[in-house]
C-alpha cells in the first residue's frame, strides 16, 4: 500500500510579505506565514505604505507580515509532490508587489515525511465535554482544575470578573494563578503557566469567527443575579467535582459570553473546554505529577500548538 507523504519547504522572509491572509492555498500547496520555524505562532503584522512623488494624496497602506514561510503539500506520488514544491523553490519572491521588493524569501530547509493521516483525523474529532469529572484524580490535578474553572471570576490586568462580581479565592496559590493568568512575568507558581496555556489553547479553538457584542450576557432574556452566582461558585471552590457539576448545569454561565469580540462562545463552554483538554492531556502523559508538583510537558517541548493571545 502506497502511503501519503508530506513535503515541506521552509524559508526566511528578508522583506515583509504582502498577503491578505497568513494562510493561502495555490494549487495543491498550502503556504503559511509563521513567526518562527520552531513554533506555530502567528507572524508579526506590519503595514507598508507608498508615497507618490508630485501628488498630494493619502499614502497607500497595506497589511504585511514578517517572519518565516512554510510551504506544504501532501501527495502519494513522490515525483508529483516534489514538482509542486519545486515551483516555490524556484521563486525568490512571494505575495503581492514583488516587483517593489516585498516578499523576498531565502529558502533554508526542505524535508519529506510520512503523512500520519490517522493522527490528523483524530485531531479533527470533536471534543466531547464530560458530564462529570469521573474518577478520583490526584490532589495536584484537582487544584489545577479548580484554578482553571475560577480564573475568569477575578479581576486581572486585561479584564474585570466576567460575572461582574469578584469571588474570594481561599487558596493562595490558586488565587495568584487566577489573578496573573494574563501576565507574561516569570513566577514560581506551578499552576500559573498551565492555566495560561490552557486558557490560550481553549480560546484559540473556539475563537474562529469574530462577533462583537456590546453586552456580556443576553439582556433580552432577563437579568442575571450575579451576586448569587458568585456566592454559589465561592461555596464550591474547594471541590473540583462540585464546581464542575455546577458549571456544567449552569444556565447563567451559558448566557454569559467568554469574549466580547468573539461572542459566539459561552463562558460555560470555555471553562469546561479548558478542563477537558487538561484531563485528556493528563491521560496521555502530557500532564505529569511528582513530588507534589505538577508539570505541563506541552510547555517544555518545542511542539506547542498555534495558540493565539487571549482577548477580553
Amino acid at each position: 500500500m502506497v502511503t501519503k507523504k508530506i513535503f515541506t519547504l521552509e524559508g526566511k522572509l528578508l522583506s515583509p510579505i504582502i498577503t491578505p491572509s497568513p494562510l493561502t492555498k495555490k494549487g495543491k500547496c498550502w503556504c503559511r506565514v509563521i513567526r518562527g520555524l520552531s513554533s506555530e505562532k502567528k507572524p508579526l503584522r506590519t503595514y507598508v505604505g507608498k508615497l507618490t512623488k508630485g501628488e498630494r494624496k493619502t499614502p497607500t497602506k497595506q497589511l504585511a507580515y514578517r517572519g518565516f514561510v512554510r510551504v506544504t503539500t501532501i501527495d502519494r506520488n513522490e515525483e508529483r509532490g516534489r514538482k509542486n514544491i519545486l515551483k516555490y523553490l524556484l521563486r525568490d519572491f512571494l505575495g503581492e508587489k514583488t516587483t517593489e521588493g516585498y516578499g523576498k524569501i531565502q529558502w533554508v530547509n526542505y524535508r519529506e515525511e510520512e503523512y500520519l493521516q490517522e493522527e490528523q483525523e483524530q485531531k479533527r474529532k470533536k471534543l466531547k465535554l464530560r458530564k462529570g469529572l469521573g474518577p478520583n484524580y490526584p490532589k495536584e490535578l484537582q487544584r489545577l482544575l479548580i484554578a482553571l474553572m475560577l480564573h475568569d471570576f477575578v479581576k486581572t490586568e486585561r479584564h474585570p470578573s466576567k460575572i461582574f462580581k469578584e469571588i474570594t479565592i481561599e487558596d493562595e496559590e490558586i488565587r495568584e494563578a487566577c489573578l496573573n493568568h494574563h501576565n507574561g512575568e516569570e513566577s514560581k507558581n506551578d499552576l500559573l503557566p498551565i492555566v495560561k496555556y490552557y486558557d490560550h489553547l481553549a480560546s484559540h479553538i473556539t475563537r474562529k469567527k469574530p462577533f462583537k457584542t456590546l453586552t456580556r450576557f443576553d439582556c433580552q432574556n432577563g437579568d442575571i443575579k450575579f451576586e448569587e452566582l458568585a456566592k454559589e461558585i465561592e461555596q464550591k471552590q474547594n471541590s473540583a467535582y462540585k464546581l464542575y457539576n455546577y458549571i456544567y448545569n449552569s444556565r447563567e454561565l451559558t448566557r454569559i459570553v467568554e469574549s466580547m469580540t468573539y461572542g459566539y462562545n459561552s463562558l460555560r463552554n470555555h471553562l469546561l473546554l479548558m478542563v477537558n483538554l487538561t484531563i485528556n492531556d493528563y491521560y496521555q502523559g502530557k500532564i505529569v505529577i511528582g513530588k507534589g508538583k505538577i508539570v505541563n510537558r506541552n510547555n517544555n517541548q518545542k511542539t506547542k500548538k498555534s495558540i493565539s493571545e487571549s482577548a477580553t
